[in-house]
């Protein structure tokens, strides 16, 4: 019998996590896995009906009172921000009302003799005292002003699994725990590499003010002659102040919004048609989350994957776009500047796209997991030992 392996998060859009999907998928000739998520609540509402998730429902009208209550006391705290610099909000929403749900479940349904992986803090806090070890899985990471940085019990970590060193010591400082470094990339095979057709630029993965989508569109406004694929989840008022302030764009085809959901491998081959990507945070959020601005995106290894050359903002986690000559590195959104990237791609584009697939090669999910199975392979036959 397989040894059971319990992966717990906080997330409402598991489709969108391929991280964990990927672990999953690896997971699986080995152990009995089970994750445990939220019901999708916003954006693409689609469920993951291929792999064993459980989905846990949100109270509706808490939902609604902690976001609205969330979404005013951040823009209260943008102005508090002006007068008190280190003054930070943390949102109920996902810091205490989801932890609560989560730790309430795992309370009424216990599962004997299982590898609990605990995705990020919140949830890792929710639930520690209630197992004597647990794996972490890094994806998003709370600025350590948080007080559940403090709260946490670090001394319960048997394993991390981390993007980087950096982000690492930012959460473990001083502490030597067995630590595996893992993208948040697809599984790369030759047959990724496709001899289609590349034209037009993709913006891939959710369309978001703070993701500076807005910054992006201006540039298609400023450059009538390219167009440009919006693919991934949106919420309303981004959709909404899409239709406001871009929808001569949408009238002239220069844009177009694409909101169905693909699986990994057929989104790879869907992104190959094009030429040009995005990886783009807003420089606020950079600014302000040491989260953003230390992480590769999983959009970023998607297009990488494609062989599609992105423009990404300047910052720490992007540096692999210039290590391995996949695309450019921007430090502003001025129409101009990204144009300038783009011809810069374009001169040497066949330079660019290869470096792509050699950086997807290098950090394939597969390659780069199998050590942490291996780890994790040990940990369940030790416990049973014992």
């Amino acid at each position: 019998m397989k040894k059971k392996v319990l992966i717990l998060t906080l997330n409402d859009y598991i489709i969108y996590q391929p991280t964990i999907l990927n672990l999953y998928d690896h997971l699986l000739p080995h152990f009995d896995v089970t994750v445990v998520s939220f019901k999708p609540a916003a954006g693409n509402k689609t469920k993951d009906e291929t792999r064993n998730v459980i989905y846990l429902k949100t109270n509706f009208f808490l939902r609604q009172f902690f976001q609205k209550t969330d979404f005013i006391c951040s823009k209260i705290f943008k102005g508090v921000k002006k007068i008190f610099p280190k003054a930070e909000y943390h949102y109920t929403y996902y810091n205490k009302y989801l932890p609560y749900l989560l730790r309430r479940h795992v309370k009424k349904h216990p599962v004997e003799d299982a590898l609990i992986i605990v995705t990020d803090f919140p949830a890792l806090f929710s639930v520690q005292d209630l197992y004597e070890s647990v794996h972490f899985l890094s994806l998003e990471i709370e600025n350590n002003s948080n007080p559940i940085h403090q709260k946490v019990d670090r001394s319960k970590v048997r394993s991390v699994f981390i993007q980087s060193e950096e982000r690492y010591n930012y959460l473990f400082p001083g502490l030597k725990i067995p630590t595996f470094y893992i993208q948040n990339a697809p599984v790369f095979s030759n047959d990724n590499i496709r001899n289609f057709e590349r034209k037009d630029f993709i913006w891939s993965g959710a369309m978001d003010r703070r993701l500076a989508i807005f910054d992006c569109l201006d540039f298609f406004d400023a450059y009538p002659q390219y167009k440009l694929v919006m693919k991934g989840a949106a919420e309303r008022k981004v959709l909404n102040g899409i239709n406001k302030h871009y929808i001569h764009l949408i009238k002239e085809a220069r844009i177009r919004i694409d909101r169905e959901y693909l699986p990994a491998s057929a989104f790879l081959d869907f992104l190959s048609h094009f030429r040009y990507g995005f990886a783009f945070y807003s420089w606020e959020l950079i600014s302000q989350s040491f989260n953003y601005a230390t992480a590769p995106s999983g959009k970023l290894f998607m297009n990488l994957a494609a062989g599609v050359p992105v423009i990404a903002c300047d910052i720490p986690g992007f540096k692999l776009v210039k290590d391995f000559n996949a695309g450019v590195l921007i430090s502003d959104y001025k129409p101009e500047t990204i144009h300038a990237a783009m011809l810069q791609i374009e001169e040497h584009y066949e330079l660019y796209s290869q470096g792509c697939y050699k950086a997807a090669e290098y950090f394939s999910f597969d390659k780069r997991v199998a050590t942490y199975i291996d780890f994790l392979l040990k940990e369940a036959s030790t416990s049973s030992d014992t």
